[in-house]
């Protein structure tokens, strides 16, 4: 399988893909935190949506679920 990226060795590629999906997706976040905030892609237009959402979670702050009550709804809904 080829990727189209030149920058990416392919035997780093069957590496990653040899490993778990769990795996892949601890890899993917380990990755994207050696990214500086400044070179995050985020377009203008998310950068006002997460502002909006911010003030309404300060201004809202019982409306919030926590992160174990949020992950068993999903798990529901997807199996």
């Amino acid at each position: 399988m080829r990727y189209p990226s030149r920058m990416i060795d392919e035997s780093l590629m069957a590496k990653v893909i040899s490993l778990s999906p769990a795996d892949r997706l601890e890899l993917i976040g380990a990755v994207w935190d050696t990214l500086p905030h400044n070179d995050l892609p985020v377009t203008d237009a998310e950068k006002t949506l997460l502002d909006v959402r911010l003030a309404d979670a300060e201004e809202n702050p019982n409306d919030e679920s926590p992160w174990s009550d949020v992950k068993v709804r999903l798990e529901r809904l997807f199996r």
